[in-house]
């Protein structure tokens, strides 16, 4: 049974008006529809809302909990999206394993109430912009910001859902940008950031100098009109799926070597340095660690890794949100950085040594007002493999276990 169904007529009428509130002045956040599913011991919802009368302009909000009455909750726990896909990949289960193999269920079941955000620009159908058959135009002021507002009102929601909760956010990629934002801008009401691959803040005059002109291109786009990326993602998805029909087949995509296979294309893409700022916002940065030469992924399971990509990715990326996390990283934009030294709850950075790990000691640092402050590296790792390793609960849900009993002690 839907929790809100269980109330009393006046607390459910409290918390409909609640959830329809605006978390944001002047937004006009709408509940347009819910949904609630049994899932074993676990009940998942979902709500859609609209952030603006915009067709387009609509957002997830998804939470798992013990559906039993009165179970236990521990604390709250707020995951954010990656550039590529959305809260999806929080949900995606093991290839063979089943309830509780997905760090959301994870979660849930050892007495977690889990939340997630899917953002905006989630399941725009491919094409739809560039044709017309959308008004993508919208897309002009999906920055950083714009992100941050919905997380905002998901926090307020968190509120109504869970009255006292403790709550802590965090996730991978842009999960774990949005985190460190997060802790920026509203960070009194979080007991702890969990910035996972993700950071806005380098001392690294190389860091710096890179994404300097990362910022420039991207800033130079917004101004001409350019909102939005439709080819990016949509070529990775192509690439995952040739490498997951035909990996031994030629390649077919014309940008990459004919004489390749649909197998050394993906390993080409994830495992090798690419200019780019998303492909390298960092210098050697790679997706996943693996050799082009050996034809393989070293830790990655490409099961894992294909279904997540071919499933849950995206086929737009907002020009103005990516454009944002170059120029804070140059240190030219500290809208979302400035005050991350007023954060008092606990931070715990998760990185890989081939990817942001390298040099997230410096966003580590920033949180200078921090109760603890802890990162963890795993020297020989990309940018997903502790997601998509097979051994993904040592590197990501047990260490992320461990921290929350220290936060809701």
């Amino acid at each position: 049974m839907n929790l809100e169904q269980s109330r009393k007529p006046f607390a459910l009428l409290a918390l409909a008006a609640a959830l329809l509130a605006p978390a944001v002045a002047g937004a006009q956040y709408t509940v347009v529809s819910t949904s609630t599913t049994q899932v074993g011991p676990l009940e998942r919802t979902e709500w859609l809302v609209a952030a603006s009368p915009d067709p387009i302009d609509t957002f997830k909000m998804t939470r798992w909990v013990k559906s039993a009455p009165g179970a236990p909750v521990h604390g709250a726990i707020l995951f954010l999206p990656s550039l590529g896909t959305t809260f999806a990949l929080y949900e995606q289960r093991d290839a063979h394993g089943g309830l509780g193999s997905s760090i959301a269920e994870f979660f849930a079941i050892r007495g977690y109430d889990v939340y997630g955000y899917s953002p905006r620009y989630e399941g725009l159908p491919a094409g739809s912009c560039e044709v017309g058959a959308l008004d993508c135009s919208g897309m002009a002021n999906w920055d950083l910001q714009s992100l941050l507002d919905d997380v905002a009102y998901v926090r307020d929601r968190i509120d109504v859902l869970q009255p006292g909760a403790q709550v802590v956010a965090g996730g991978l990629s842009l999960g774990g940008i949005l985190a460190v934002a997060v802790a920026n801008g509203d960070g009194a009401r979080y007991a702890g950031v969990f910035p996972w691959e993700g950071m806005l803040v380098s001392d690294d005059p190389v860091v710096q100098a890179l994404n300097a002109g990362y910022c420039a291109a991207l800033d130079a786009q917004v101004m001409g009109g350019i909102y939005f990326d439709g080819v990016g993602n949509g070529v990775f998805k192509a690439v995952a799926q040739h490498a997951a029909s035909r990996p031994e087949g030629l390649n077919p995509i014309p940008i990459f070597p004919p004489t390749f296979t649909s197998h050394q294309v993906l390993v080409l893409v994830t495992a090798v340095p690419a200019p780019g700022p998303i492909s390298m916002p960092v210098p050697n940065y790679v997706l996943t660690a693996g050799s082009l030469a050996e034809d393989r992924l070293f830790f990655a399971s490409e099961e894992r890794l294909l279904e997540n990509v071919v499933l849950t990715f995206n086929n737009y990326v907002p020009t103005p949100l990516v454009r944002d996390i170059p120029c804070a990283l140059a240190g030219i934009d500290t809208t979302h950085t400035a005050n991350l030294g007023a954060f008092t709850g606990k931070v715990l950075m998760i990185g890989g040594g081939q990817a942001f790990g390298a040099y997230m000691q410096d966003q580590l640092d920033a949180f200078t007002g921090a109760a603890d402050r802890r990162l963890l590296v795993e020297a020989e790792f990309g940018h997903v493999d502790h997601f998509m390793s097979p051994h993904h609960r040592q590197y990501v849900e047990y260490p992320i276990l461990n921290w929350l009993r220290e936060v809701f002690d």
